[in-house]
């Protein structure tokens, strides 16, 4: 389908039962082989096939510039970097739509099988923008889409490397909310991450106020109300 207001192309992402990782885990931490949280099954969604674009960004906040990110050059393809928690959930309103859960994240990255990888259990430095690799084609940011070997088994791209992409889950350092601020986590790695840090499972507990060169996000739409 379509997105009416922002024109993104979104894929259907059937019901599944993710394993994802037991809430409030430290930084950077990788799930184990066994699950360690139930999984469950959750409505149906719609998800941003890629993520957010300049061009579809500027609709949004019409005095954002990508340029210090891209050398002082135009790239209307590339994904809206810089963005922090807030402005990315403002977007996703203002669209329609929302920020995906990390649950939604995983399934729409890695579908039911639990790979490490969204097209598999091998690592292809060729399917993602990610740091180090000679093979992937770019030294910084790339355009959205330019990665159709690394898509997931349900034809959402560029979910591993290029930009890190915001997940609505709070992230409480006590492990239970509290009055304070919470964190916020990012999934599948940027430009300028390993190939361990891009893992589905991998999460990234950040500041919702950062504004990273290497932070994105896509959002999703959902077919029924979830409480």
């Amino acid at each position: 389908m379509v997105n009416e207001k922002d024109g993104s192309h979104m894929v259907l992402v059937q019901s599944g039962a993710p394993h994802v990782s037991v809430l409030n885990l430290p930084r950077g931490i990788i799930r184990p082989e066994k699950p360690v949280s139930r999984s469950r099954k959750f409505p149906a969604f719609y998800m941003d096939r890629l993520e957010i674009t300049v061009a579809q960004y500027k609709n949004f906040k019409g005095k954002y510039d990508e340029k210090p990110f891209t050398g002082g050059k135009d790239c209307p393809d590339c994904p809206a970097m810089g963005i922090d928690w807030f402005n990315a959930h403002g977007y996703c309103l203002w669209a329609g739509k929302r920020l995906p859960t990390e649950a939604q994240w995983v399934t729409a990255a890695g579908g039911d099988a639990d790979n490490p990888w969204p097209w598999g259990k091998e690592f292809s430095p060729d399917r993602a923008n990610l740091w180090g690799d000679d093979e992937d084609g770019f030294l910084a940011v790339a355009p959205v889409g330019s990665y159709p070997k690394g898509a997931s088994a349900h034809g959402v791209m560029d979910t591993v490397g290029n930009v890190w992409e915001w997940v609505s889950d709070p992230f409480y350092t006590s492990g239970k909310p509290s009055k304070k601020a919470p964190l916020r986590i990012v999934k599948g790695g940027g430009w300028t991450s390993d190939k361990r840090e891009a893992r589905i499972a991998f999460r990234n507990i950040v500041d919702p106020k950062i504004k990273n060169p290497t932070i994105g996000f896509r959002c999703v739409k959902t077919l029924t109300w979830e409480k």
